[in-house]
């Protein structure tokens, strides 16, 4: 597990303990707004994630979350404003609140980003490497198999992550389009064949869609694309590694038409960036 990873939960659970303190205070103070400035400084990030995020409804955000950003500094100022203002002495809420707001912004701008490099595999006008995947009936998709057929390739984290299974959902719901034009989607992950299997009956995939298995990162490796110790803890059941978000769009040949190598595992493309290279 990275270190990003076990610092990401202490820190979004000590986020909503600030939350909390900043709640119970307002209502101790009776309208205190330097405590209500700590609710909404610590406060804005753990609501997004639970309430946006978590849905699951979502496939990307905004990069640096302007709209979280604002809420956050807005309940900053608020703390801070009776200790600038010389209202009151107290040193304490605006600390609170400078502690959840330091929170988000690493969230934002060291959490998110996968600090990756572009893949050479994965060049534009290149063939894709030869690689392989285990399909969830026990058989193998290899490069060669893919010739003859457009392809888009979807490298997923698995099951848990909201952003990934609304992403899936928006590339099923083009399946029309797709399977019209002749392309075959291939949602891949390095997740169990269990769990693939009920992810592909959850999202109910045409024909023409399916689900492979990454066993052991092995065609992730290749592709230069893992991210080690990217999967949270406490996600039981799920490789301590997993893949950094990538879409790839290959031609008849198997050559690369399109390619994203997000860095932010919250900014995906939308199917409107890769349909052109597929149904063009």
């Amino acid at each position: 597990m990275s270190f990003k990873s076990r610092l990401m939960m202490p820190l979004l659970f000590a986020a909503m303990l600030l939350t909390l303190a900043g709640l119970v205070m307002l209502a101790v103070s009776r309208g205190g707004l330097e405590w209500l400035g700590v609710a909404l400084a610590s406060g804005a990030l753990p609501s997004y994630m639970i309430l946006v995020i978590g849905k699951g409804t979502r496939a990307r955000t905004a990069a640096r979350l302007p709209e979280v950003q604002l809420v956050a500094a807005i309940g900053l100022a608020l703390a801070a404003y009776p200790v600038l203002s010389g209202a009151t002495p107290s040193y304490l809420p605006p600390g609170l609140a400078l502690a959840g707001y330091l929170v988000m912004q690493w969230y934002v701008w060291v959490y998110s980003s996968y600090g990756r490099t572009a893949s050479g595999a994965l060049a534009l006008g290149q063939p894709l490497p030869d690689v392989s995947f285990d399909t969830l009936d026990g058989g193998t998709v290899s490069t060669s198999d893919l010739v003859g057929n457009k392809t888009l390739l979807v490298f997923f984290r698995g099951n848990w992550c909201p952003l990934c299974k609304a992403q899936l959902n928006e590339v099923r719901d083009r399946g029309d389009a797709l399977a019209k034009a002749g392309v075959n989607v291939k949602f891949v992950s390095n997740q169990s064949a269990e769990l693939s299997r009920e992810l592909a009956e959850e999202l109910g995939l045409p024909s023409h869609m399916e689900i492979l298995v990454d066993t052991d990162l092995k065609a992730a490796s290749a592709l230069s694309i893992v991210d080690k110790g990217g999967t949270p803890p406490g996600m039981r059941g799920y490789p301590v590694d997993t893949v950094m978000a990538t879409v790839v769009a290959l031609d008849e040949q198997a050559r690369v038409t399109f390619g994203d190598e997000t860095d932010n595992y919250r900014v995906r493309p939308h199917p409107d960036a890769f349909m052109p290279a597929l149904v063009g």
